[in-house]
């Protein structure tokens, strides 16, 4: 067979509990020491549990075979017996006479009592050892409890040590065996075998085995360890058969390949090791990293959008920041009076010695463009966003020689005047009266200011104040709609919870908001019964079973 083949003098993997094969682990040695000390003068009870095959009955068995010689001691393998049929076992373990025919209950336990009256008085100890003790019925365990009460000043005159599998445990809780719950004095509960003390057991039994040298590599080893778990049985059970696959395979080193099959020969497929990528740690880690992924990419795309979209969210940004309604605003000057507007070109750093000529040339050219190009823009919204946004940093306030309150336009940046005639035109368009007024623009001259430079002017205005009469009536088409905290209770209660986290108003009705994480754009549903009717500059139109109703923009509803 396979021993002489690895130079083994007996099979090293035999599932009996021989306690010459017993592997003293530091867990194993530690339940040694608990056993032990129940043999102590304090005697009662001691209590080992651990999983199947970690080794229980080995280490009883062990214990026996190192009694000391005044020790009697009574090895019970089968305990589902009733009381009377337990205690008649222990008779004939303590070698106790007694009549096999119409023995009861009170009989037997007056011999028992005897012996350990006797044995007392010949300094000898007596030891219950009973294994499988979870099938003890719980009557059984309340008359081995009635047993021990027979006792000196000193010490028990009989000592018990229950051994079993974890459902022990949960017997000794109950209610009714509190009292015998009470009397054990240790406990030690029994664990597998980790990586390292696996590759020591597989080396302690070939040893004993009268074989030295390693016949299971390092991959074995592994193997063995995850399928068997480090439980002692099912390990023996598996190298078993892993040297028997090695001997007809010629295979003077078993590895894991040999151990995958003797697991699947000898265990079944339950206990085969499985690829990395089946276990449930591993699925668990691979959903956690695509949601990190996912994640991740969001917040990326929310930080770094495309520059034009970056640029429209200023601009609008820029706009909500202005009152609920451009027509309310109040004017920078007094509207009941004509409104003097007067371009100055002037040096940021006060040199009047730059050629005047020269910058006015170039502030018609840009005048001219911008009046051609707000001609050609169908939708005067948009032009008033980016307007205002790029006039916040060149107005300065400044006072001519007649003392006349005006208003100057200038550019204290390093733009050039093109740039400057912009936010010029745009700040005029802005500035609309209160509706019912009338605004009357007039354009002075001024020294170094030619008079095709004031015509532009003239025309930017003219031009402004039709496309004024043009907003007016596209503002007059929401001005009658209410907010959502003006409506009914019903409307109120029935919308949904709403955050509009972005605004981007465009005239060619390509805006969009940002609500509840989600974009939405002109006709699209919020909720099933909420409807984005239309987006403002400052605000949504939203409709909601039939009502109309308005939000600001960047506003929370809950």
């Amino acid at each position: 067979m396979y021993t002489s083949y690895f130079g083994l003098e007996e099979k090293p993997f035999s599932i009996a509990p021989n306690p010459d094969y017993l592997f003293m682990s530091d867990r194993h040695r530690e339940a040694l020491n608990h056993l032990t000390y129940g043999l102590g003068d304090t005697g009662g009870f001691v209590l080992l549990t651990g999983e199947v095959g970690t080794g229980k009955t080995t280490l009883s068995r062990h214990l026996m075979a190192n009694l000391p010689e005044n020790t009697q001691a009574a090895f019970i393998l089968n305990p589902t017996l009733s009381s009377q049929e337990l205690l008649a076992t222990l008779c004939d373990e303590l070698n106790i006479r007694y009549r096999k025919t119409g023995a009861t209950l009170k009989t037997l336990t007056d011999k028992i009592q005897q012996k350990l009256l006797k044995n007392h008085s010949d300094d000898i100890n007596t030891l219950l050892i009973i294994d499988e003790a979870q099938h003890l019925q719980p009557e059984v365990l309340e008359q081995l409890r009635l047993l021990t009460n027979l006792e000196t000043n000193t010490k028990k005159l009989l000592q018990v040590i229950l051994i079993g599998q974890p459902e022990l445990q949960q017997l000794l809780q109950r209610r009714d065996l509190r009292q015998l719950a009470q009397r054990i004095t240790a406990r030690y509960h029994l664990l597998p075998l980790n990586r390292q003390e696996v590759e020591q057991y597989l080396k302690h039994r070939l040893s004993v085995a009268k074989c030295f040298r390693n016949i299971f590599d390092k991959s074995a080893v592994s193997a063995i360890h995850k399928i068997c778990n480090g439980i002692p049985r099912l390990m023996n059970l598996l190298a078993e058969r892993s040297l028997i696959n090695a001997y007809n395979t010629n295979n003077a080193v078993v590895n894991r390949k040999i151990v995958l099959q003797a697991a699947h020969d000898a265990l079944g497929d339950e206990f085969q090791v499985k690829p990395w990528w089946q276990h449930s740690s591993a699925k668990a880690s691979a959903l956690v990293t695509a949601l990190g992924l996912v994640l991740a990419l969001g917040v990326w795309w929310g930080a770094y959008q495309p520059q034009g979209v970056v640029l429209e969210t200023k601009v609008t940004r820029a706009t909500i920041n202005q009152p609920d309604s451009i027509a309310e605003q109040e004017p920078l000057v007094d509207r009941e009076e004509p409104t003097v507007v007067t371009t100055a070109l002037a040096q940021a750093d006060g040199d009047t010695g730059n050629d005047i000529n020269s910058d006015t040339n170039f502030l018609a050219l840009a005048v001219e463009q911008t009046t051609q190009a707000k001609a050609s823009n169908a939708n005067l919204e948009n032009d008033l966003a980016v307007a205002t946004t790029k006039t916040v940093s060149h107005q300065a306030g400044l006072t001519d020689d007649k003392g006349d309150t005006e208003q100057y336009i200038a550019s204290e940046s390093r733009l050039d005047d093109a740039q400057i005639a912009v936010p010029t035109i745009a700040k005029s368009s802005v500035l609309k009266p209160k509706k019912g007024t009338s605004e009357n623009f007039v354009v002075k001259a001024e020294a170094g200011v030619s008079d095709e430079l004031l015509a532009s002017f003239q025309s930017a205005i003219e031009h402004t104040k039709q496309n004024d009469h043009v907003r007016e009536g596209v503002v007059a088409d929401t001005s009658e709609l209410i907010p959502l905290a003006q409506m009914p209770t019903w409307v109120q209660d029935g919308v949904p919870s709403l955050a509009f986290e972005m605004h981007l108003y465009a005239s060619d009705g390509q805006g969009w908001v940002r609500v509840n994480g989600r974009d939405r754009y002109e006709g699209d549903y919020i909720s099933r019964e909420l409807l984005l009717n239309e987006i403002l500059p400052q605000r949504v139109v939203l409709s909601f079973r039939g009502e109309k109703f308005t939000m600001s923009a960047l506003s929370t509803w809950h």
